[in-house]
């Protein structure tokens, strides 16, 4: 069986933040959120942007994506270094590139998005000059609801249903912040409150966007000449990586030929990206012939050096991404999208709708 991982929950983190959740799952799943926050449209809005400096800033993150997603396959220690040196990067050269005010209002954003977890940061340590029962007190709470809300993402992957749990989470969070502010002085409650600046609607987030990964030509192709992303802008492409051999793969296939039928004759292309993990999956002809048993007539990129594999830091057989009309991940389904119950089919296709109806410029001005 290929299924390693699959957080149905679509980040109960986001609820910290109080973002509504997605059920499918973040594409850097683990990582910094201040790394997501930067590709979020409601923070650059915020930020008040010049048109040079939108410039500037979606080139910044275009070329460290190219960067991060080679990162997510890759073990802990390794992807965790590599991440820490992109947003230090990225700090450096955006405190460059945005004003004084916009650089803290960034700062702020990050800080309220963090929740209760910011109160542990070390430049927050220093600011709020806790004293040792302090500190060990906020380690706990903390620590205590992180491992709750472990249990509850357990569950959820479980398959309990998802309402119940949010509320349960919810509670959590209630405590665990009423707890660390009877911790905290007054004075260091007013820093706190300083640090996460004015307002800011944390609802509004969830649309993040990362520049995908371009294709690698492997000079292997089912059903098409060698395609690529660049020259599939203004389509709304779905990405799948598979195995042949693999059973959860197969599940996914008929969502794949309902697709395939469903959106022919719209701006949408399904491309299947066949990645071997078995000696007999590396025959192009037998991938060719369980690719036409299957029916598919969509493009297949015979990916046997793993090459994109590795480039988009895939990790699962099988999995969905969903690139807008110009050229930017937006949604990722980790697994089968009908796992134990999950309606990945449905919330997938809904996804497809909404970007086909969405345009560039249209997005580009949110």
């Amino acid at each position: 069986m290929r299924y390693f991982l699959f957080p149905t929950l679509a980040l109960l983190a986001g609820l910290i933040a109080g973002a509504t959740p997605s059920p499918a799952a973040e594409p850097f799943w683990g990582a910094d959120p201040a790394w997501s926050l930067l590709h979020e449209p409601a923070v650059a809005r915020e930020l008040a942007l010049t048109p040079t400096q939108s410039q500037q800033f979606r080139a910044l993150l275009d070329e460290l994506d190219a960067k991060f997603f080679p990162l997510r396959n890759k073990p802990k220690d390794v992807a965790s270094t590599g991440a820490t040196e992109i947003l230090v990067d990225a700090a450096s050269r955006l405190k460059t590139l945005l004003s004084t005010q916009q650089f803290l209002r960034l700062t702020e954003i990050q800080t309220r998005q963090q929740g209760t977890a910011a109160l542990l940061r070390t430049e927050m340590m220093k600011l709020m000059n806790y004293q040792p029962q302090q500190k060990e007190q906020l380690e706990q709470v903390i620590s205590e609801t992180l491992a709750a809300t472990r249990e509850l993402e357990k569950r959820v992957g479980n398959g309990e249903p998802r309402e119940p749990l949010e509320k349960e989470y919810t509670e959590l969070k209630r405590n665990e912040l009423r707890k660390v502010t009877a911790v905290l002085t007054p004075a260091q409650r007013s820093l706190w409150q300083k640090a996460v600046g004015r307002d800011f609607d944390l609802t509004t987030l969830g649309r993040s966007a990362y520049k995908s990964p371009e294709l690698v030509d492997s000079g292997e192709w089912l059903n098409s000449a060698p395609l690529t992303m660049k020259a599939l802008a203004g389509k709304v492409v779905v990405v799948h990586f598979y195995a042949f051999g693999c059973r959860n793969c197969i599940n996914n296939y008929p969502t794949y030929l309902d697709w395939q039928k469903r959106f022919h004759d719209k701006d949408v292309v399904i491309l299947g990206i066949h990645t071997p993990e078995t000696a007999a999956e590396q025959e192009s002809a037998a991938v060719k012939t369980t690719s036409e048993n299957a029916g598919f007539e969509f493009p297949v990129l015979i990916d046997g050096t793993k090459a994109n594999w590795n480039a988009w830091g895939n990790s699962m057989w099988p999995s969905v991404y969903l690139v807008d009309r110009r050229g930017y991940l937006r949604h990722f389904w980790p697994g089968e999208l009908k796992w134990q119950g999950a309606t990945g089919d449905q919330w997938m296709r809904e996804r497809i709708d909404e970007l086909l109806a969405e345009s560039a410029a249209a997005y580009a001005r949110e």
